[in-house]
């Protein structure tokens, strides 16, 4: 035990009395003794100051003192007094539980202090000036101890929650937590990390997965944050009153937001990928727009608040409704206005930042009172997080590459990987040797040349494969030649190419892992509009080859420089194009 002068405050005593120990007649009123609940006090002084100290003791709020909670505040109340702490407190405590239940409720609480001062022989007013000063030091103490056990962060963080809680249902929508995202960035956002309340931050708090957020979940997920903050608590409390402040000038006014927009996924559990010329063979056109509807599927409703501005904040509120992880990329299409005698144009969300491409535009265009509402979401990925997008190899710097490039060549094309079922990768790790090539044929238009298609390349660093290195060519030219060409001959690039040959030079010995997004999303809108189509396409216009793992080890074998096998699924071949599958026999 620590020693100091002592006061006389309850925390120090060395004396455990008995729950169960008389009080001195005529010593305590025998109306304080009348049951006090959380919200019912009385109208005794003394009860009233027992319940704050209750709730001061009571640092998760739950109505019941756990063993940690009393002796926690006990030992500290009397170390900042001076006092001698020793173990009678916890005792008292024990003798106090009357149900055995490891926790004390209001009832016993009082009773544990009333029962002590009164065999210290203390008066009412001496009890009661002895349990103000304990409160005092009590609320200095939860102060100390953190924001978790601040009161006054607490009651404010409730209050914020109930402010965010438009709806009033007890929980937090991940419309509501967007729009709060919105609120805290204007007003505290120089003051806590963006990561209080953003996306990651819901799934985080999201603990039983309901897709909602009580308010202890909510205190829980702010605790978590402020606890990385390097700010102290009267700070923080100045901050939350502030934030507290700018959301009641805003309290009782109506949120605008759009009517309950329907939220369409694709119905299949593994869309397929196809080009466009072959994608939109069997949707809905003009005359019967929605044909292919049983190709998608509702799987949320979304009441978009006006205040998410950019395409970032939609694609995270779906992100949220639908409970995907916040590392998913996703295609989101919108109706546009209408066109006379046509169908409603298809709108790809587009944009980064606020202001930025067409986010504004489409949530006007949802708050018409001829508004299609519905969004279709397409072609989900997950976005790398140790990958990073690699620009191609130009100039001077390509022609080095090219230079070094004086091996084997192991091509994968798309169609085998990505055209309907696709094929498997390679086994990992594929190797190959120094001055060797990986090649992955992409292509660069379809339906000649009519929509374009986008390639983007991500590796874990360019020291052990290079960069990508691209050599278009006309594959109905290259049919006719006889002679076969080196991949690495150094051409540049020609517009009137049909497919491209992305090459990744082994550099030196290592491990590299890779992979290449192939997309035509950026063409719906025009593939729509020209076939008259009712909705987006239900296969995917995103695909990814990969990810794979390349090891580059030293080969003494040689080989001629350029010669070409293809990984058809199932083996490397000299031929390019998926493994013939045998018939099953009957």
């Amino acid at each position: 035990s620590l020693t100091g002068s002592r006061r006389g405050f309850p925390a120090s005593a060395d004396v455990a009395a008995p729950s169960c120990a008389p009080f001195r007649v005529g010593l305590i009123p025998k109306r304080t003794w009348h049951r006090v609940g959380m919200s019912e006090v009385g109208g005794d002084e003394l009860d009233l100051v027992l319940t704050e100290l209750f709730k001061a003791y009571d640092i998760d709020e739950s109505g019941e003192l756990s063993w940690d909670e009393f002796v926690k505040i006990e030992m500290r109340v009397a170390y900042e007094s001076g006092d001698v702490y020793t173990m009678g407190s916890g005792a008292r405590m024990t003798l106090a539980d009357k149900d055995s239940n490891g926790a004390l409720d209001m009832d016993e609480f009082r009773e544990s202090f009333l029962t002590l001062y009164s065999l210290m022989g203390y008066e009412r007013k001496d009890i009661l000036e002895q349990l103000t000063k304990h409160l005092k030091l009590a609320h200095a103490e939860r102060a100390r101890m953190g924001p978790r056990c601040h009161a006054g962060i607490r009651s404010a963080l409730k209050q914020i929650f109930n402010l965010f809680d438009v709806s009033g249902d007890g929980n937090l929508s991940p419309e509501e937590w967007i729009s709060a995202q919105k609120a805290v960035a204007a007003e505290v956002g120089d003051y806590f990390d963006d990561g209080w309340i953003d996306e990651a931050a819901f799934h985080a708090a999201d603990t039983n997965g309901d897709g909602v957020l009580d308010c202890g979940e909510f205190l829980e997920a702010s605790f978590s944050m402020f606890e990385g903050v390097k700010k102290r608590t009267d700070q923080l409390l100045a901050t939350l009153e502030h934030l507290l402040q700018a959301l009641r000038q805003v309290e009782g006014k109506p949120r605008q937001e759009t009517l309950p927009v329907q939220i369409f996924v694709q119905s299949a559990d593994k869309a397929e990928f196809q080009p466009p010329s072959a994608a939109w063979q069997d949707e809905g056109t003009d005359d019967n727009p929605e044909k292919n509807i049983k190709a998608w599927k509702c799987a949320a409703e979304i009441a978009f608040p006006l205040t998410v501005q950019s395409a970032p904040d939609i694609t995270a509120l779906i992100r949220l409704a639908l409970k995907l992880p916040t590392d998913m990329w996703i295609s989101v299409f919108f109706y546009g206005p209408p066109q006379p005698k046509k169908a409603r144009p298809i709108t790809l969300l587009r944009g980064q930042h606020s202001g930025e491409g067409n986010a504004a535009e489409i949530l006007n265009c949802l708050m018409k009172p001829n508004a299609q509402l519905r969004c279709f979401v397409k072609n989900l990925r997950k976005r790398p997080s140790k990958l990073m997008r690699q620009p191609k190899a130009f100039l001077e710097e390509r022609n080095q590459l090219v230079a070094r490039c004086v091996g084997q060549h192991w091509g994968i094309d798309w169609e085998t990987q990505l055209v309907g079922d696709g094929a498997l990768l390679p086994p990992r790790p594929l190797t190959i040797a120094v001055g060797d090539a990986l090649v992955i044929e992409v292509p660069q238009s379809d339906d000649n040349g009519e929509y374009r298609y986008v390639t983007s390349v991500f590796t874990d660093g360019v020291d052990i494969l290079s960069k990508p290195i691209d050599e278009f060519f006309n594959a109905s030219k290259a049919k006719k030649k006889k002679k076969k060409k080196s991949a690495c001959d150094g051409k540049q690039p020609t517009e009137s190419a049909q497919f491209v040959h992305l090459m990744f030079v082994g550099l030196q010995v290592g491990t590299c892992t890779m992979f290449v997004d192939l997309s035509w999303e950026d063409q719906e809108e025009k593939l729509a509009r020209e076939k008259g189509l009712g909705m987006p396409v239900s296969e995917n216009s995103v695909a990814r080859i990969g990810p794979i793992e390349v090891q580059v080890t030293h080969c003494d074998k040689q080989t001629e420089n350029g010669t070409f096998v293809w990984w058809n699924g199932e083996a490397w071949s000299n031929k390019k194009g998926p493994a013939k599958r045998k018939a099953k026999k009957r």
